[in-house]
């Protein structure tokens, strides 16, 4: 099982990604942030991998459902789980999501999903 408190944020919202980041950091995860999913991919391959990626869908460059089809491909990121973030929820089902977080996000809700997919150390 993979124990971290890392989690890596997709969103091209730099205001998004900050408030995000700046909160879980106060919950005690490490995070990393990505503006694209092309930025994720690089991200993923030179870094530690997360327990979670909290992935939007509407973004340029490579949109979510792009990264989620490479990701899905990608046997070292496969396995991570994916949360979608987005206004556009009803739009995921192609996406093998572990939850689903409409915007504005629910903290509660975000950290429920943030603890079971990264487990204390």
């Amino acid at each position: 099982m993979n124990q971290c408190k890392r989690i890596l944020i997709v969103d091209d919202d730099p205001n998004i990604r900050e408030a995000l980041k700046e909160y879980l950091e106060f919950e005690g995860y490490e995070v990393r942030v990505a503006g694209n999913g092309q930025e994720a991919l690089a991200l993923l391959k030179i870094n530690e991998k997360p327990c979670l990626i909290l992935l939007d869908l509407m973004m340029p460059v490579m949109n979510g459902w792009e990264f989620a089809r490479a990701a899905a491909l990608d046997a070292g990121i496969s396995q991570i789980p994916i949360v979608v973030t987005s206004a556009f929820i009803d739009k995921v089902e192609d996406i093998k999501a572990r939850g689903l977080l409409s915007k504005p996000l629910d903290m509660e809700q975000l950290m429920g999903l943030a603890n079971e997919c990264c487990p204390a150390i």
